[in-house]
């Protein structure tokens, strides 16, 4: 990892999804987690883990559906601090694969940590959502979809509607500052590697006529989730209609 860093990232407690514990872990907890740089090696022991925690905890039963599913949920968690705080901040933490640890959990990831807590400083010439780009899609989540691409001939662009449906999440599901939120997945989605903006959509919903809006991510591409043994679809499932999708979204809890 050779770009410049600053030492001044304090990550934020917005919530579970965004939660990063910072440091190595203790030596009782080290074979609790794996390192992300070593995600992208389609046969390591790694990979092995974390496909196999997906495929018995939401009980696929094939194992190119619990790699799109696990594809959707380590976007959604392991980066999204990452991309939270750029949407917030226009700073982006080092959230490079080679700092950060994840713990697998019975579906899906049960804690992310990094080695060290600081900001990533941009190369010359390069705005914070190219360094987003580069650091977070180029150098974590595509290298780890292709070793999955590989490892289970899941469809590469199934893997990237994954890899755009946890980033959208990470944002999503943040329940404040609509208007800039919608405003940066464009910003971020719009010159994105992987043709992400091609495979879904952020769209504003309401619960009630006069309730808050808030941002739903709506997918073009099936993660497979209803092959599992829950027999149900996603939320945003692509093999239900828009229109069903955004009344179900609607709907007061």
């Amino acid at each position: 990892m050779s770009d410049d860093v600053s030492p001044d990232w304090a990550p934020l407690r917005h919530g579970p999804r965004w939660h990063v514990t910072v440091g190595e872990p203790s030596a009782s907890e080290a074979g609790q987690w794996l390192a992300a740089d070593r995600l992208a090696d389609p046969a390591g022991t790694e990979l092995s883990v974390l496909l196999e925690r997906e495929r018995t905890g939401s009980g696929h039963r094939t194992g190119h559906a619990a790699a799109l599913t696990l594809m959707a949920v380590y976007a959604g968690w392991v980066t999204a601090a990452a991309v939270l705080h750029w949407a917030l901040y226009d700073e982006v933490p080092d959230m490079r694969s080679g700092n950060v640890l994840v713990r697998p959990a019975a579906h899906g990831i049960g804690g992310v940590r990094v080695r060290g807590a600081r900001l990533l400083v941009p190369r010359a010439g390069e705005d914070s959502v190219r360094l987003l780009h580069r650091t977070v899609l180029d150098g974590h989540l595509l290298p780890i979809a292709d070793a999955l691409h590989r490892r289970t001939r899941a469809g590469a662009r199934q893997l990237s509607g994954g890899i755009a449906h946890g980033c959208a999440t990470a944002l999503c599901a943040y329940d404040d500052r609509v208007d800039l939120l919608a405003a940066r997945w464009r910003q971020f989605v719009d010159t994105a590697p992987g043709r992400l903006a091609t495979l879904g959509e952020v769209v504003r919903v309401r619960r009630a006529p006069d309730g808050p809006e808030r941002l739903v991510y709506l997918r073009n591409t099936c993660c497979l989730y209803y092959t599992s043994a829950e027999a149900v679809r996603c939320a945003s499932c692509c093999l239900t209609s828009r229109e069903e999708r955004l009344r179900a979204y609607a709907r007061p809890k």
